[in-house]
Protein backbone atom coordinates (compact mmCIF):
# COMPACT_ATOMS: atom_id res chain seq x y z
CA UNK A 1 0.00 0.00 0.00
CA UNK A 2 1.38 3.67 -1.08
CA UNK A 3 1.00 5.67 1.78
CA UNK A 4 2.90 8.85 0.38
CA UNK A 5 1.41 11.68 -1.60
CA UNK A 6 2.13 11.14 -5.19
CA UNK A 7 2.42 14.20 -6.88
CA UNK A 8 1.42 12.28 -9.99
CA UNK A 9 -1.63 10.82 -8.86
CA UNK A 10 -2.97 13.65 -6.93
CA UNK A 11 -1.78 17.01 -6.13
CA UNK A 12 -3.36 17.25 -2.54
CA UNK A 13 -1.78 18.86 0.60
CA UNK A 14 -4.04 18.34 3.90
CA UNK A 15 -3.25 19.96 7.50
CA UNK A 16 -5.38 20.05 10.69
CA UNK A 17 -6.70 23.46 10.98
CA UNK A 18 -8.84 25.60 13.18
CA UNK A 19 -11.83 27.06 11.96
CA UNK A 20 -14.16 29.72 13.74
CA UNK A 21 -13.87 28.60 16.77
CA UNK A 22 -13.50 25.15 16.68
CA UNK A 23 -10.88 23.11 18.18
CA UNK A 24 -9.13 20.98 14.99
CA UNK A 25 -10.65 18.21 16.75
CA UNK A 26 -14.11 17.90 18.41
CA UNK A 27 -14.78 14.66 20.70
CA UNK A 28 -17.36 13.76 22.70
CA UNK A 29 -18.38 10.55 24.11
CA UNK A 30 -21.87 9.02 23.59
CA UNK A 31 -24.31 11.53 22.70
CA UNK A 32 -24.49 14.79 25.10
CA UNK A 33 -27.69 16.64 24.82
CA UNK A 34 -28.13 20.41 24.26
CA UNK A 35 -32.15 21.68 25.21
CA UNK A 36 -33.04 25.40 25.99
CA UNK A 37 -34.04 23.91 29.56
CA UNK A 38 -32.00 21.57 31.10
CA UNK A 39 -34.83 20.11 33.27
CA UNK A 40 -36.20 18.62 29.97
CA UNK A 41 -32.84 16.92 29.37
CA UNK A 42 -33.23 15.30 32.86
CA UNK A 43 -36.95 14.17 32.02
CA UNK A 44 -35.85 12.50 28.59
CA UNK A 45 -33.62 10.78 30.22
CA UNK A 46 -35.70 9.61 33.40
CA UNK A 47 -38.41 8.55 30.44
CA UNK A 48 -35.73 6.42 28.35
CA UNK A 49 -36.55 7.90 25.37
CA UNK A 50 -33.11 9.34 26.03
CA UNK A 51 -30.15 7.19 26.20
CA UNK A 52 -26.74 8.37 25.54
CA UNK A 53 -25.18 5.48 25.60
CA UNK A 54 -26.81 4.51 22.36
CA UNK A 55 -26.70 7.56 20.21
CA UNK A 56 -24.16 6.51 17.39
CA UNK A 57 -22.87 9.22 14.92
CA UNK A 58 -22.38 7.75 11.79
CA UNK A 59 -21.93 10.63 9.47
CA UNK A 60 -21.25 14.37 9.68
CA UNK A 61 -21.25 16.99 7.58
CA UNK A 62 -20.58 20.94 7.41
CA UNK A 63 -22.69 23.91 6.28
CA UNK A 64 -21.15 27.56 6.86
CA UNK A 65 -19.98 27.40 10.06
CA UNK A 66 -22.25 24.87 11.11
CA UNK A 67 -21.23 20.81 12.05
CA UNK A 68 -23.97 18.30 11.85
CA UNK A 69 -23.83 14.85 12.67
CA UNK A 70 -26.44 12.20 11.76
CA UNK A 71 -27.33 9.26 14.61
CA UNK A 72 -29.50 6.70 13.04
CA UNK A 73 -32.16 4.81 15.81
CA UNK A 74 -30.05 1.65 15.89
CA UNK A 75 -30.91 0.82 19.32
CA UNK A 76 -33.56 2.34 21.80
CA UNK A 77 -33.13 5.70 23.35
CA UNK A 78 -32.13 7.82 20.65
CA UNK A 79 -33.96 10.79 20.93
CA UNK A 80 -33.31 12.52 17.13
CA UNK A 81 -31.76 11.32 14.22
CA UNK A 82 -29.95 14.77 12.95
CA UNK A 83 -28.05 16.93 15.05
CA UNK A 84 -26.52 20.22 15.01
CA UNK A 85 -23.28 20.12 17.22
CA UNK A 86 -22.77 23.27 20.23
CA UNK A 87 -20.08 23.60 21.61
CA UNK A 88 -21.07 24.64 24.93
CA UNK A 89 -19.10 25.19 28.33
CA UNK A 90 -15.88 23.90 26.50
CA UNK A 91 -17.62 20.46 25.44
CA UNK A 92 -19.12 19.32 22.53
CA UNK A 93 -23.17 18.86 22.83
CA UNK A 94 -25.73 17.62 20.20
CA UNK A 95 -28.86 20.06 19.92
CA UNK A 96 -32.04 18.38 18.03
CA UNK A 97 -32.11 19.32 14.19
CA UNK A 98 -34.31 21.67 13.02
CA UNK A 99 -36.34 20.94 16.18
CA UNK A 100 -36.92 18.14 18.44
CA UNK A 101 -40.44 17.38 17.02
CA UNK A 102 -39.05 16.67 13.94
CA UNK A 103 -38.21 13.63 14.99
CA UNK A 104 -41.32 11.90 16.76
CA UNK A 105 -41.29 8.38 16.80
CA UNK A 106 -44.48 7.18 15.17
CA UNK A 107 -45.35 11.12 13.78
CA UNK A 108 -45.01 10.26 9.59
CA UNK A 109 -44.47 13.99 9.13
CA UNK A 110 -41.20 13.66 11.25
CA UNK A 111 -38.15 11.82 10.64
CA UNK A 112 -38.46 8.02 12.17
CA UNK A 113 -34.84 6.87 11.34
CA UNK A 114 -32.16 8.77 9.05
CA UNK A 115 -30.02 6.31 7.50
CA UNK A 116 -28.29 8.80 4.98
CA UNK A 117 -27.86 12.29 3.75
CA UNK A 118 -26.94 14.26 0.65
CA UNK A 119 -25.92 17.93 1.11
CA UNK A 120 -26.41 19.69 -2.07
CA UNK A 121 -24.56 22.96 -3.62
CA UNK A 122 -28.07 25.28 -2.50
CA UNK A 123 -27.93 24.65 1.34
CA UNK A 124 -30.85 21.88 1.07
CA UNK A 125 -30.42 18.97 2.65
CA UNK A 126 -31.97 15.83 1.47
CA UNK A 127 -32.16 12.74 4.42
CA UNK A 128 -33.07 9.28 3.27
CA UNK A 129 -35.73 8.07 6.03
CA UNK A 130 -36.01 3.77 6.43
CA UNK A 131 -38.83 4.87 8.31
CA UNK A 132 -37.53 1.30 10.86
CA UNK A 133 -35.96 2.30 14.24
CA UNK A 134 -34.44 0.15 16.36
CA UNK A 135 -32.87 -1.68 13.31
CA UNK A 136 -30.26 -3.61 15.81
CA UNK A 137 -31.93 -4.17 18.91
CA UNK A 138 -35.75 -5.25 17.68
CA UNK A 139 -36.84 -3.60 14.38
CA UNK A 140 -40.16 -1.81 14.52
CA UNK A 141 -41.43 -0.27 11.09
CA UNK A 142 -43.32 3.07 12.54
CA UNK A 143 -43.40 4.73 9.30
CA UNK A 144 -43.09 4.22 5.05
CA UNK A 145 -39.57 4.94 4.07
CA UNK A 146 -39.28 8.59 3.01
CA UNK A 147 -37.05 11.26 1.78
CA UNK A 148 -36.65 14.95 3.89
CA UNK A 149 -35.88 18.30 2.55
CA UNK A 150 -34.14 20.39 5.63
CA UNK A 151 -33.56 23.78 4.14
CA UNK A 152 -30.11 24.25 6.38
CA UNK A 153 -30.63 28.36 5.55
CA UNK A 154 -33.74 28.60 6.86
CA UNK A 155 -33.49 25.89 9.39
CA UNK A 156 -37.01 24.22 8.62
CA UNK A 157 -37.89 20.77 7.17
CA UNK A 158 -39.04 22.31 4.18
CA UNK A 159 -40.45 18.91 2.21
CA UNK A 160 -41.20 15.12 2.14
CA UNK A 161 -41.33 12.92 -0.01
CA UNK A 162 -42.84 9.29 0.01
CA UNK A 163 -40.30 6.55 -1.46
CA UNK A 164 -42.90 3.54 -0.32
CA UNK A 165 -43.82 2.69 -3.94
CA UNK A 166 -40.22 1.89 -5.18
CA UNK A 167 -39.66 -0.24 -2.53
CA UNK A 168 -40.37 -4.14 -2.00
CA UNK A 169 -41.05 -6.05 1.29
CA UNK A 170 -37.69 -7.11 1.59
CA UNK A 171 -36.06 -3.93 -0.16
CA UNK A 172 -33.03 -2.36 1.97
CA UNK A 173 -32.34 0.98 1.60
CA UNK A 174 -29.12 2.19 2.33
CA UNK A 175 -27.45 5.69 0.67
CA UNK A 176 -29.05 8.72 -1.06
CA UNK A 177 -27.62 11.62 -3.49
CA UNK A 178 -28.47 13.85 -5.82
CA UNK A 179 -28.20 15.51 -9.51
CA UNK A 180 -29.27 18.62 -10.90
CA UNK A 181 -29.63 17.99 -14.59
CA UNK A 182 -31.70 20.45 -17.33
CA UNK A 183 -33.09 22.03 -14.74
CA UNK A 184 -34.84 19.22 -13.18
CA UNK A 185 -33.83 17.56 -9.65
CA UNK A 186 -33.13 13.58 -9.51
CA UNK A 187 -32.84 11.54 -6.14
CA UNK A 188 -31.03 8.26 -6.43
CA UNK A 189 -31.34 5.65 -3.51
CA UNK A 190 -29.48 2.35 -3.56
CA UNK A 191 -31.63 -0.86 -2.71
CA UNK A 192 -29.18 -3.42 -2.05
CA UNK A 193 -31.67 -6.24 -1.64
CA UNK A 194 -32.11 -6.12 -5.14
CA UNK A 195 -29.11 -4.31 -6.63
CA UNK A 196 -31.06 -1.25 -7.83
CA UNK A 197 -31.22 2.37 -7.74
CA UNK A 198 -34.49 3.97 -7.39
CA UNK A 199 -34.73 6.90 -8.91
CA UNK A 200 -37.17 10.19 -8.03
CA UNK A 201 -37.31 13.09 -10.46
CA UNK A 202 -38.90 15.72 -8.01
CA UNK A 203 -40.72 18.10 -10.25
CA UNK A 204 -42.83 15.16 -12.15
CA UNK A 205 -43.06 13.26 -9.02
CA UNK A 206 -42.27 10.21 -11.05
CA UNK A 207 -40.09 7.58 -9.39
CA UNK A 208 -38.66 4.11 -11.29
CA UNK A 209 -35.79 2.01 -10.13
CA UNK A 210 -33.18 0.67 -12.19
CA UNK A 211 -31.16 -2.81 -11.66
CA UNK A 212 -27.62 -2.23 -11.43
CA UNK A 213 -25.87 -5.03 -9.95
CA UNK A 214 -26.14 -8.28 -7.96
CA UNK A 215 -28.28 -8.47 -4.80
CA UNK A 216 -26.06 -7.31 -1.56
CA UNK A 217 -26.15 -6.98 1.99
CA UNK A 218 -25.00 -3.44 1.24
CA UNK A 219 -25.15 -1.10 -1.74
CA UNK A 220 -23.06 2.28 -1.56
CA UNK A 221 -23.48 4.83 -4.04
CA UNK A 222 -21.54 8.42 -4.22
CA UNK A 223 -21.88 11.26 -7.20
CA UNK A 224 -18.33 11.70 -8.73
CA UNK A 225 -17.99 14.46 -11.80
CA UNK A 226 -16.42 13.65 -15.09
CA UNK A 227 -15.15 16.38 -17.22
CA UNK A 228 -18.26 16.10 -19.88
CA UNK A 229 -20.63 13.94 -17.36
CA UNK A 230 -21.69 13.18 -14.22
CA UNK A 231 -21.01 9.04 -12.92
CA UNK A 232 -22.59 6.80 -9.76
CA UNK A 233 -19.86 5.39 -8.10
CA UNK A 234 -21.13 1.76 -6.72
CA UNK A 235 -19.90 -0.60 -4.17
CA UNK A 236 -21.66 -3.97 -3.16
CA UNK A 237 -20.52 -4.34 0.93
CA UNK A 238 -17.93 -7.43 1.35
CA UNK A 239 -17.57 -7.71 -3.07
CA UNK A 240 -14.42 -7.15 -4.92
CA UNK A 241 -14.86 -4.09 -7.80
CA UNK A 242 -16.04 -1.00 -7.81
CA UNK A 243 -18.71 -0.01 -10.04
CA UNK A 244 -19.23 3.26 -12.43
CA UNK A 245 -21.99 4.07 -14.46
CA UNK A 246 -23.42 6.78 -16.32
CA UNK A 247 -26.44 8.55 -14.23
CA UNK A 248 -27.56 9.35 -18.06
CA UNK A 249 -28.53 5.64 -18.01
CA UNK A 250 -30.56 6.07 -14.56
CA UNK A 251 -32.63 9.12 -16.11
CA UNK A 252 -33.19 7.19 -19.40
CA UNK A 253 -34.82 4.57 -17.23
CA UNK A 254 -32.45 2.12 -19.12
CA UNK A 255 -32.90 -1.86 -17.33
CA UNK A 256 -29.66 -2.51 -19.23
CA UNK A 257 -27.16 0.19 -17.87
CA UNK A 258 -23.60 0.44 -19.13
CA UNK A 259 -21.00 -0.18 -16.37
CA UNK A 260 -17.38 -0.21 -15.90
CA UNK A 261 -15.97 -2.22 -13.24
CA UNK A 262 -12.46 -1.23 -11.32
CA UNK A 263 -10.53 -2.88 -9.38
CA UNK A 264 -12.04 -6.73 -9.91
CA UNK A 265 -8.81 -8.27 -7.98
CA UNK A 266 -8.29 -5.63 -5.74
CA UNK A 267 -9.59 -5.32 -1.76
CA UNK A 268 -12.99 -4.58 -0.63
CA UNK A 269 -14.00 -0.91 0.12
CA UNK A 270 -15.94 1.10 1.63
CA UNK A 271 -17.15 4.17 0.36
CA UNK A 272 -16.66 7.41 3.05
CA UNK A 273 -17.37 10.33 0.46
CA UNK A 274 -16.60 11.99 -2.35
CA UNK A 275 -15.56 15.84 -3.82
CA UNK A 276 -15.81 16.71 -7.15
CA UNK A 277 -13.27 14.35 -9.04
CA UNK A 278 -12.38 12.85 -5.34
CA UNK A 279 -13.72 9.76 -3.81
CA UNK A 280 -12.22 9.07 -0.29
CA UNK A 281 -12.55 5.19 0.95
CA UNK A 282 -11.42 2.69 3.17
CA UNK A 283 -10.13 -1.11 2.64
CA UNK A 284 -12.97 -2.89 4.54
CA UNK A 285 -10.16 -4.54 7.28
CA UNK A 286 -8.07 -1.73 7.50
CA UNK A 287 -9.07 2.13 9.17
CA UNK A 288 -6.98 3.83 6.91
CA UNK A 289 -8.13 6.59 4.75
CA UNK A 290 -7.79 6.11 1.21
CA UNK A 291 -8.00 9.02 -1.58
CA UNK A 292 -8.67 7.72 -5.56
CA UNK A 293 -8.79 10.95 -7.64
CA UNK A 294 -11.02 9.66 -10.43
CA UNK A 295 -9.58 11.20 -13.50
CA UNK A 296 -6.70 8.46 -12.83
CA UNK A 297 -7.14 4.93 -13.40
CA UNK A 298 -8.27 3.18 -10.36
CA UNK A 299 -5.23 1.31 -8.77
CA UNK A 300 -5.85 0.07 -4.97
CA UNK A 301 -2.14 0.20 -4.40
CA UNK A 302 -1.68 3.44 -5.49
CA UNK A 303 -3.95 5.13 -3.52
CA UNK A 304 -2.88 8.06 -1.05
CA UNK A 305 -3.33 7.81 2.55
CA UNK A 306 -4.37 11.10 4.25
CA UNK A 307 -5.70 9.70 7.56
CA UNK A 308 -5.62 7.19 10.16
CA UNK A 309 -8.53 6.64 12.22
CA UNK A 310 -5.95 5.22 15.24
CA UNK A 311 -6.60 2.09 17.37
CA UNK A 312 -9.94 0.58 17.63
CA UNK A 313 -11.40 3.46 15.94
CA UNK A 314 -13.15 3.07 12.30
CA UNK A 315 -13.79 5.99 9.84
CA UNK A 316 -17.27 6.20 9.14
CA UNK A 317 -17.44 9.27 6.74
CA UNK A 318 -15.54 11.97 4.90
CA UNK A 319 -17.35 14.91 3.80
CA UNK A 320 -16.26 18.57 2.78
CA UNK A 321 -16.92 22.17 2.70
CA UNK A 322 -16.00 23.45 -0.68
CA UNK A 323 -16.08 26.90 -0.03
CA UNK A 324 -13.65 26.76 2.90
CA UNK A 325 -11.93 24.20 1.40
CA UNK A 326 -11.92 21.72 4.73
CA UNK A 327 -12.65 17.53 4.89
CA UNK A 328 -14.41 16.89 7.61
CA UNK A 329 -13.53 12.76 8.78
CA UNK A 330 -15.49 11.05 11.47
CA UNK A 331 -14.13 8.57 13.41
CA UNK A 332 -15.40 6.58 15.93
CA UNK A 333 -15.48 3.19 18.15
CA UNK A 334 -19.08 2.37 17.28
CA UNK A 335 -18.95 -1.06 17.05
CA UNK A 336 -17.60 -1.59 20.55
CA UNK A 337 -20.99 0.26 21.42
CA UNK A 338 -22.70 -2.09 19.42
CA UNK A 339 -21.26 -5.58 21.29
CA UNK A 340 -21.88 -3.64 24.80
CA UNK A 341 -23.11 -0.64 26.44
CA UNK A 342 -20.15 1.47 26.72
CA UNK A 343 -21.21 5.26 24.93
CA UNK A 344 -19.33 6.02 21.47
CA UNK A 345 -16.65 7.84 21.11
CA UNK A 346 -16.36 9.75 18.68
CA UNK A 347 -13.69 11.99 16.83
CA UNK A 348 -14.28 14.86 14.17
CA UNK A 349 -11.13 15.93 12.69
CA UNK A 350 -10.91 19.15 10.42
CA UNK A 351 -8.22 19.06 7.73
CA UNK A 352 -7.47 22.24 5.22
CA UNK A 353 -7.53 20.77 1.88
CA UNK A 354 -5.56 22.43 -1.42
CA UNK A 355 -5.81 21.04 -4.66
Amino acid sequence: MHFGINPALLCIFLQIVNINGHLSNLAWNGGPLHLQCERESDFWMRSGQYIKENVIAVKAIMHQDDVFVMTPRLKPGVLATFWLIVKDKSQVELQPYPELRDHSVGDCSAIQNAVDMYLDHLGKLWVLDSGIVDTVASPQCTCPPKVVLINLLLRKLVKRIDISSLLEATSLIQNIVVEYEFGKTFIYVSDASRGAILVHEVTSGASWSVVTCAPATGLQILLVKRPAHTVLILVRLHYQGIIELDTTALRRRDSLTPLTVFGEQSKPVVLLGADGFHVYLRHTECSDVLVWNTKDPYNSSRLDNIHSAGPRLTTTSVAAEPLKRILLILDTNYLDTLQGNSPTYHRITFVSKNN
